[in-house]
């Protein structure tokens, strides 16, 4: 039934041409607001079928990402002089991670490969960042010299810029609020990256510094990213207000469509 009604909406039926805005069959635009991704032909009618994945493993995100960037800036407090960020195991375990990987699934589910991976990987830096805190993992203790982490954990933050950096080109097909996070996170990582290799050189002041900028930086990516979260949330329910994601399908086409006009 619900298949019927999609076709007489999207073919204007109903004296009501724009009825192809309805949320079960989204128009391009939409459809890479709410997923993350341009929309590419799938089997079947998933998408029809199960909730969107997005918001969840968005919310998951921001519920880590937020209070953690508060901790490395140390603002109130928290995470006191030191940006000690440990007080959120248990968000990048149980909301980052955990959310991220279900968001991941149902992506992977509907057949979403691009923010199926970034989800995935995505959950993984957390979970990662969480052991890192852990004890029964003995990421920390197990080195004599502190210098020797703080120089190892720096690569693994290098290679995560890596993957954002690759992420944001990829990101130029979908909407400017998720190329602005992923580019924000580009400038994060190699901060962060260097702050701990000043650590382990035993400049604390600058390490200090480089903590607190590329916090900052991924404190400006959790604001982008509630503001992306609530627009979702309003399409979930049919809000009468829009907020736009500012759409980039339209401007950078596919290979496969520049084919098909040639």
């Amino acid at each position: 039934m619900s298949r019927r009604i999609s076709t007489d909406i999207s073919n204007g039926k109903e004296g009501h041409p724009n009825h192809h805005e309805d949320i079960l069959v989204p128009t391009s635009s939409r459809f890479e607001k709410l997923y993350l991704a341009p929309e590419q032909a799938v089997a079947g009618q998933l998408r029809q079928t199960f909730g969107n994945p997005t918001p969840v493993a968005l919310g998951g995100f921001l519920l880590a990402n937020t209070p953690a960037t508060i901790m490395l800036m140390g603002w109130g407090g928290a995470g006191s002089d030191a940006g000690n960020a440990s007080a959120g195991t248990g968000t990048y375990f149980f909301l980052g991670a955990a959310l991220l990987y279900t968001g991941g699934i149902g992506e992977w589910i509907l057949g979403n490969t691009f923010p199926s991976v970034v989800f995935f990987t995505f959950g993984g830096f957390w979970g990662a960042f969480g052991a890192t805190f852990t004890p029964f993992f003995n990421a920390i203790a197990v080195y004599e010299n502190p210098d020797g982490f703080y120089n190892s954990f720096a690569m693994f933050l290098i290679f995560i810029a890596v993957l954002c950096f690759l992420y944001a080109i990829a990101a130029l097909r979908t909407n400017i609020c998720l190329v602005a996070i992923l580019v924000c996170f580009t400038v994060t990582f190699p901060c962060l990256a260097a702050s701990y290799f000043d650590a382990g050189r035993g400049e604390a002041g600058l390490a200090k510094e480089l903590r607190i900028v590329g916090a900052a930086f991924a404190f400006a990516t959790s604001l982008i990213a509630w503001y992306l979260w609530f627009s979702m949330i309003l399409d979930s329910v049919d809000f009468p207000l829009a907020l736009p994601g500012g759409d980039l399908s339209k401007y950078t086409k596919g290979r496969s469509k520049k084919d098909s006009a040639v």
